[in-house]
């Protein structure tokens, strides 16, 4: 009986041991500094596609990216400062993408801007959110969607003008009952610029701001450290901010740990192939043969996207040119029935006797149902769900809905 009992316990650690080498993965090279920086603040987790993703851990219920910290103006433009510690880092380089299971995740990347964020904006309200991992940045026209996207108006912040600048600024936000009625009235907005090898967030114009907040909005110089272990919070003044900007090879450098990436549980929404940040040559290196074939059905359904779309345009001048040669046809061959008739002088067309038409048919008495106006309501906010919270530790909003832009 003891042996059995041994053989068993034996048995329960093997499949243990097993389980947990097929949810771990170890990796290093690409963002080696970002795996290092980060770990502390989160976890990585690998999801569909092979791709490595954060997610941050011990934040609150409804946190969302870039909710606190404030914002600044600078030479380079619109300048997030944030008050979280991971906040150097996420906020300046990489897109945030809201999934059901798991949550907020940032997909990382190379290049820094002050902020990566999109806008929307009144008379009276503006508002921002983060940018997903479908926009991509290109020196001379600024961001572009690889995938038709649109932003909830959940995962904006909306405040007030006289609030943008305020060092807390978290404490003003507009409560998620409002948000719809503000998202519906405002514009939409991103204006990117490329300058002295750096990113511009210009967003919406300074002086506008400034008329509408009433406020004295300084610029302040954004002063660039290149050297992660010469970089400190506490060194900003009222005249220059400093931000840690680094170079590719620096950041794949890393400190040479290797970090255990998770391996996710669940699909994610996100359309891997559609990607437009990060290492996207290695998107295919992990893998399984069906979703390597799906991806690249999709990277060759958009590579052969022009081709397809002449190929379309040819086929419909064809058929609009049949349709019409046939139209023209069908004309020709009744003005020909029509004058036969003539000819005969019978038909329903006689010369000396008008046209006989057969009598009006009796219209029906009977009343339509009456269709009640259909009443348009504001969107109802949904909660993730329960089982996910553990996935989720907390950190994902509470706010969700489909992610399609339809611009």
């Amino acid at each position: 009986m003891k042996k059995i009992i041994i053989a068993a316990i034996f048995l329960i650690a093997g499949i243990s041991t097993q389980v947990k080498a097929e949810t771990d993965i170890t990796i290093g090279g690409d963002f080696g500094f970002f795996y290092s920086s980060l770990s502390p603040y989160g976890n990585w987790i690998q999801i569909n596609g092979g791709v490595n993703v954060w997610r941050p851990m011990n934040v609150g219920y409804g946190w969302s990216p870039y909710h606190y910290g404030h914002w600044i103006w600078t030479n380079d433009g619109w300048y997030w400062d944030s008050d979280e510690p991971f906040g150097d880092i996420v906020y300046h380089y990489g897109r945030w993408y809201y999934d059901d299971y798991y949550g907020w995740i940032w997909v990382p990347d190379y290049q820094w801007a002050p902020a990566w964020v999109e806008w929307r904006y009144d008379n009276d309200y503006i508002g921002w959110a983060p940018l997903p991992p479908y926009a991509s940045f290109s020196v001379g026209f600024g961001i572009s969607f690889t995938s038709s996207y649109y932003t909830p108006y959940q995962y904006y912040s909306f405040v007030s003008y006289r609030y943008m600048c305020n060092p807390h600024v978290y404490n003003y936000y507009v409560d998620n009952t409002y948000k719809y009625r503000i998202y519906s009235n405002t514009r939409f907005r991103t204006n990117y610029g490329y300058s002295d090898g750096r990113v511009i967030n210009r967003g919406v114009n300074v002086d506008f701001i400034r008329q509408r907040s009433g406020d004295r909005i300084v610029e302040r110089r954004i002063d660039a450290v290149t050297n992660p272990r010469n970089f400190g919070r506490g060194n900003s003044n009222s005249s220059n901010v400093r931000a840690l900007i680094l170079q590719r090879d620096q950041i794949n450098r890393g400190t040479g740990r290797n970090i255990q990436i998770q391996r996710g549980g669940r699909e994610t929404s996100l359309d891997v192939s559609r990607i437009a940040v990060g290492n996207r040559s290695n998107i295919n290196r992990n893998l399984n043969y069906e979703n390597r074939d799906q991806v690249n059905f999709n990277r060759n359904r958009t590579e052969n996207a022009p081709n397809s779309r002449i190929q379309n345009n040819n086929n419909f001048n064809n058929r609009s040119e049949n349709y019409f040669n046939q139209r023209n046809q069908n004309n020709v061959n009744r003005q020909r029935e029509n004058n036969v008739r003539q000819q005969n002088n019978g038909g329903f067309y006689n010369n000396n006797q008008r046209r006989i038409e057969s009598q009006p048919q009796q219209r029906q008495n009977f009343q339509q149902p009456r269709r009640e106006p259909q009443q348009r309501t504001a969107p109802q906010i949904q909660r993730s769900n329960p089982g996910r919270v553990e996935m989720n530790r907390g950190g994902g909003n509470r706010n969700n809905s489909d992610n399609r832009r339809h611009r």
